[in-house]
């Protein structure tokens, strides 16, 4: 795909399709594969048993439905955070609670979830502009959770499903409810399937859902489950999906109910298992599944996970999670972007003794500075950076209140600005957000500012370090006049300048003393230039 930024005009867009056009173009090779996707991570369904966590969701769960009423972001988010370090694969997402505005509670849900973790989701609800809501503003390719043999859910979810592209589970119900036998179910997974087609969905994006019932009420429940499962396999070519814990309802042992019906789910070409990843039994019986069925090559996770646990331990389900504790130090917190838990554990170490500055020194900065590491080796991506970022600044908002009327360092002024005629500053702000967390003053001068202004300013304050932003090519050479007047007015001013128009031999070219090729890397320069005395 080949197309132009800001600044391209149509002209320009015409050359190069002229340009173009006689190149030979080789078609790429049709993958037959079932992928969903985060911004950053893609799942592929049937390489192995994929867990999707179950927890982010209302039912039965009294703690989940008041977060639900009093509009508790954070609690929902650490439900993720959780089953994210215990093992999940994907989250799903129900927000689903009579009361609450779904549709705006599954757009803020999804949107703080994926800037605080990479894992694709699962958007479930029943309610198709709760569906759109998610869909349309939703980074990747998602799964949806549900259609069924019904028409009018049909005719209101695979349209969607079509228009914003992802996969969907088919539940083998209809109008006449759930069928009896492995028969009725895998007729209307054809229905769905056949259906799903001719909205121009391939059947690789449909995942079987064989429904799991409780053999507490119907013995025989779980065959039929087990076999429409294998059937929807064998017969018709689809993934597969189950909610595993149902089975077991009513019943006492209930997690021993449910690891060995998962592993005999596994041995029936179960793709998906809905599970609760913090259940050390469940997760044990996913692994072992995955080794015996050589889904784990040589058993290498289920080495790396049980060679130093105790047989007992994992049996009794007492297993130690990994790094159970992980989002409760303000460390972590800012790790992971986690704003409202960083500020209570901030105002919880004061009240403990810590000083500020021992916080800042020991906490703060140091997490700023993995965040930092790591998006400059692209294992970080921008909203995590942002996230850490407002993280980081919630903790300092909460240092600031209680150092008033103390003085505190600051390590040095810093002038930031849009150059004239570009009225972007979203990379300005991102550069803002960091400066001002690792200590530095900001004087933001704002978007379009003239030359003249910003030389001003830097002689006025005395400045040792202007940073200058241009998103658009139309508007570098205002850089360089920009450049061209501090050098003349303000000589010992370093000037480091960015955007994602500028390249470090332009950075040269137009005479600055400093390339910034993302946020961080303005950061460090900025520690390099006030380090000098």
């Amino acid at each position: 795909v080949m197309g132009g930024c800001c600044g391209t005009t149509p002209e320009h867009i015409r050359r190069l399709t002229e340009t173009i056009r006689p190149l030979p173009f080789k078609e790429p090779v049709k993958k037959d594969r079932t992928v969903i996707t985060s911004y950053a991570r893609a799942c592929e369904i049937g390489k192995n048993i994929t867990v999707i966590g179950e927890r982010i969701n209302p039912t039965g769960k009294k703690k989940f439905q008041q977060a639900l009423r009093d509009s508790n972001i954070s609690y929902i988010i650490s439900q993720g955070l959780e089953q994210e370090d215990a093992g999940a694969d994907v989250l799903d997402v129900n927000v689903g609670l009579p009361g609450i505005d779904e549709p705006q509670m599954m757009r803020t849900v999804c949107a703080e979830l994926q800037s605080v973790t990479s894992l694709p989701l699962v958007i479930d609800t029943s309610d198709p502009k709760a569906l759109e809501t998610a869909l349309r503003r939703y980074n990747g390719k998602a799964l949806v959770n549900s259609v069924n043999g019904k028409e009018e859910s049909m005719q209101a979810v695979f349209p969607l499903v079509k228009k914003y592209g992802g996969c969907v589970i088919g539940l083998c119900l209809d109008e006449n409810g759930i069928p009896d036998t492995a028969d009725g179910r895998i007729a209307i997974a054809k229905k769905i399937i056949s259906t799903a087609e001719t909205y121009g969905i391939e059947r690789k994006d449909i995942l079987i859902d064989g429904l799991t019932m409780t053999i507490s009420s119907d013995p025989s429940s779980a065959k039929v489950t087990l076999e429409t499962i294998r059937r929807a396999y064998e017969e018709l070519g689809c993934h597969t999906v189950l909610g595993v814990s149902n089975v077991s309802f009513g019943l006492p042992q209930r997690p021993l109910i449910n690891s060995f019906f998962l592993a005999m789910a596994a041995e029936a070409h179960l793709s998906c298992a809905i599970i609760n990843p913090n259940d050390a039994n469940m997760m044990a019986s996913v692994r072992a599944s995955n080794a015996l069925l050589a889904y784990d090559p040589q058993g290498l996770d289920y080495i790396s996970k049980y060679a130093d646990v105790n047989v007992q331990t994992v049996v009794s389900g007492t297993e130690k999670k990994t790094e159970s504790a992980k989002e409760e130090t303000l460390f972590a917190c800012i790790e992971r972007g986690l704003k409202e838990k960083a500020s209570a554990l901030t105002e919880k170490l004061l009240a403990e003794g810590n000083k500020p500055m021992e916080i800042i020194d020991s906490q703060l900065i140091p997490a700023l500075d993995k965040v930092g590491k790591g998006f400059e080796a692209k294992t970080v991506y921008l909203p995590q950076l942002l996230m850490s970022a407002d993280a980081a600044k919630a903790a300092f908002a909460v240092i600031k209140e209680a150092m008033q009327g103390t003085e505190t360092e600051v390590k040095g002024r810093v002038i930031l600005a849009t150059v004239k005629g570009d009225i972007h500053d979203i990379g300005k702000n991102i550069v803002k957000v960091l400066m001002e967390n690792y200590g530095y003053e900001v004087i933001d001068l704002g978007k379009d500012v003239d030359p003249q202004i910003i030389a001003d300013t830097a002689v006025r304050e005395d400045i040792r370090l202007v940073g200058l932003s241009a998103l658009m090519t139309t508007t570098v050479p205002a850089m360089e006049e920009t450049i061209k007047l501090l050098r003349k007015v303000s000589p010992a001013t370093k000037i480091i300048v960015g955007g994602a128009v500028l390249t470090q031999e332009y950075a040269d070219s137009i005479g600055a003393d400093a390339y910034g090729k993302d946020a961080m890397a303005s950061v460090r320069y900025a520690d390099t230039v006030f380090s000098e005395k």
